[in-house]
């Protein structure tokens, strides 16, 4: 009796032991915090671009879309990539006396790093430095031409202006939702180097030949970069 007694006790506080060491494992379970805030963006961007090549003034009014991604690390730490397309309007280059307004096609690259002031579920506020490349290109269809070398030809004329950009960015974003929100930025940029391009293509059943003329003589120029859109976090 006293045997069975003592086993069933031992038997007792060995569950009990073994029960309390399972709810102690399962309540001190380490916690994991999340290490980046990741936002993609995608909205529209106007920019206003202005340089000077070979002492001629290029002044660009561009529109398109823009697609861009930007991470926030704990610290504060930002980084950004944005990739913008579209069309781009001048002026300033004519390939007849009477142009006017000019239209071509327009695209620019460009990364940062920076910090983030504010990143909150609600709202963040960032600036960044940022490097990138922008380019314009101009295009007319002059039809058939007589060529003094190639004979009758389709003519194809082109003028490309091309900058590196350096500058920065203020980005503001408001979430709407536990992902979804709207940005706002905008950016200013000093063009250390520009260049233009001007291209000659001729074509027919026997012969293709194209012409390029450079022009890298720069001396500055600027772009303001305001874009706004819808942005979502993850």
């Amino acid at each position: 009796m006293k045997t069975t007694i003592f086993a069933t006790a031992i038997l007792a506080a060995a569950t009990a032991f073994a029960a309390d060491n399972a709810q102690t494992t399962t309540t001190t379970a380490p916690k994991t915090d999340k290490g980046w805030t990741h936002f993609v963006g995608a909205g529209v961007t106007v920019p206003v671009s202005k340089y000077n090549i070979d002492n001629t003034d290029y002044s660009m009014v561009s529109g398109g879309v823009n697609l861009n991604y930007m991470g926030v690390g704990k610290s504060g730490f930002a980084v950004k990539v944005s990739w913008s397309a579209g069309a781009g309007f001048t002026d300033d280059v004519k390939f007849d006396v009477d142009d006017d307004n000019t239209a071509g096609t327009y695209t620019a690259g460009e990364v940062g790093v920076g910090y983030a002031f504010v990143n909150t579920p609600d709202w963040t506020v960032a600036t960044l430095a940022m490097v990138g490349i922008e380019a314009a290109v101009f295009t007319k269809d002059e039809g058939k031409y007589q060529h003094e070398d190639l004979g009758k030809v389709d003519w194809t004329r082109s003028v490309t202006v091309g900058a590196l950009t350096l500058g920065g960015d203020v980005v503001v974003r408001k979430a709407l939702g536990k992902h979804a929100g709207v940005f706002a930025s905008v950016g200013g940029r000093w063009v250390p180097v520009a260049a233009s391009v001007n291209t000659n293509e001729y074509e027919n059943d026997d012969v293709s030949r194209t012409d390029n003329i450079k022009s890298s003589e720069s001396d500055g120029g600027f772009t303001v970069v305001p874009t706004v859109g819808a942005m979502w976090s993850f």
